[in-house]
């Protein structure tokens, strides 16, 4: 039965199956692939070559990159045999969880047993943002098995890329020479605009070169819509949290001014009690004295003569009255 290696077991590779390989870069079941040096912009046909001044290469939204891995991976049987007689191994590949979390899409593979040479594969940024990679990052995590003696092929990998080094193109055979236009199908609409848009690129010189302009100005057109897209959404999000301020704002003003109006009632109120208290005491304490003194002659004729003090000092005395009982209010309401 297969089996699947562990750390340890992957450790004894380095230098011989795994070329180039690291140490610290071996995990519990796992080895991690690293980016090489050489690759190519697929949209623009344009292959790269990092080490010397280059040191990374960035992806734009939309943009799909050939890679080759740092490592070499070394599966012929001649070198297995060094490590694990009788046996052979086959490996799995798949992208590491970093990329598929930055809307990078790359494809899972095998490497079959006999297999000597450079590993390359294709990665497409599917996001909105241009993604950077440096020389030897992280890419791909290779699991590897061993094969029994029973489950070894009988045919080893025998392919277009053994022993291949670096980049390599895909080698698959195009269609045969002198198939008609009307022979193939496409996703293409009749009159439609991506329609009109291809055949106004098939028309040759001149034509063909606004055809690829107008291609490019759509693409980035779609980049455009995507950004604005988010910008509405943050925008959206900004006025629904302005609504909701400003609601607790009127909330608040208007349980502020319910509040002003009910104190300002109560003083109010409370203020003219006060002065009705106090204007009706005195007017008793007057109306007492009025009756006292008309019944006394004697009194009278004091009266008489001194009145305009006696009524100065009455009407102070109502006046230190009203004082001390506003003094005391306003010492209960703190």
């Amino acid at each position: 039965m297969a089996i699947l290696l562990s750390d340890k077991e992957i450790m004894r590779l380095l230098g011989s199956v795994i070329l180039n390989g690291d140490i610290s870069f071996v995990r519990p079941n796992s080895y991690i692939l690293r980016l090489g040096g050489v690759g190519e912009f697929l949209n623009a046909n344009k292959e790269f070559e990092l080490g010397g001044r280059k040191k990374g290469i960035k992806v734009p939204p939309g943009h799909s990159v050939a890679l080759t891995a740092f490592e070499t991976i070394d599966f012929r049987r001649e070198t297995i045999s060094s490590i694990y007689p009788d046996s052979d191994l086959h490996a799995i590949i798949s992208p590491t969880t970093d990329l598929s979390r930055e809307g990078i899409v790359a494809p899972s593979t095998h490497i079959d047993s006999g297999y000597y040479g450079t590993l390359n594969w294709t990665i497409t940024n599917t996001s909105n943002e241009e993604r950077r990679f440096l020389l030897k990052e992280k890419i791909f995590r290779v699991v590897i098995f061993k094969l029994d003696k029973d489950e070894r092929p009988d045919k080893l990998y025998e392919g277009d890329y053994q022993g291949e080094l670096g980049y390599v193109r895909s080698q698959r055979k195009g269609a045969p020479v002198g198939m008609k236009e009307n022979e193939w199908e496409d996703a293409l609409v009749e009159g439609g605009p991506e329609a009109l848009l291809d055949n106004l690129v098939k028309s040759g010189y001149p034509w063909h070169v606004l055809g690829h302009k107008l291609k490019e100005i759509d693409q980035q057109l779609k980049i455009v819509t995507d950004e604005y897209g988010e910008i509405h959404d943050s925008l959206q999000g900004l006025s629904n949290k302005i609504n909701t301020l400003d609601e607790k704002y009127n909330n608040f003003t208007e349980k502020l001014s319910t509040t002003i109006t009910e104190t300002l009632t109560k003083e109010a109120t409370s203020l003219q009690n006060r002065w009705l208290i106090g204007g009706g005491s005195i007017i008793a304490v007057l109306v007492g004295l009025i009756l006292t003194i008309t019944g006394n002659e004697a009194a009278v004729e004091f009266i008489k003569r001194q009145g305009t003090w006696i009524g100065l000092i009455i009407i102070v005395m109502g006046i230190f009255v009203l004082y001390l009982v506003s003094r005391k209010k306003s010492r209960q309401n703190r």
